[in-house]
């Protein structure tokens, strides 16, 4: 869940971060506003009724839906809760799991984001690898980050 909260308090656009935000205050409105109106709408117009209150659901939940999703995908998915080991290095980063092993260079990484508990480096818009803190001593965490800001341009912590 970092690295869902860390993603999300980087989207770019901007315009995603804050219609993001916004869409559950929307949501309510709309659906408070709705069902104030059940309450003076005579029974043969509540059809005009149903579409706005399905509406302020749809809106209510689009702003819950993404953590909701990161949420899912990882407890569904048994490859995400394994341990890993990744050697890095002046080439790139070498991950090894009980699935697959993997390595990439440091041109395959297009930015990366730091949090408190997390590096989150990633390959694509949407893929990403994580790497827990707790899993580097404090030298390490710290040549690490010094690793990620020379090699992947542009740089970004947050």
């Amino acid at each position: 869940m970092e690295a869902c909260k860390l993603f999300l308090a980087n989207e770019t656009p901007l315009y995603r971060r804050y219609s993001r935000r916004a869409m559950p205050w929307v949501g309510a409105f709309v659906l408070v506003t709705h069902i104030a109106v059940l309450a003076i709408v005579p029974r043969s117009e509540m059809v005009l009724v149903i579409p706005g209150l399905l509406v302020g659901c749809y809106l209510l939940y689009c702003g819950f839906a993404i953590r909701r999703h990161f949420r899912r995908l990882f407890q569904k998915d048994k490859r995400f809760q394994h341990e890993f080991n990744a050697e890095i290095s002046d080439g790139g980063i070498q991950i090894a799991t009980p699935f697959s092993d993997s390595s990439m260079k440091w041109a395959t990484f297009v930015r990366f984001l730091e949090s408190d508990q997390i590096f989150m480096v990633f390959i694509a818009e949407w893929m990403f690898l994580v790497f827990p803190k707790r899993a580097f001593v404090p030298a390490e965490a710290e040549l690490f980050r010094a690793q990620l800001q020379h090699n992947i341009c542009p740089a970004k912590t947050g």
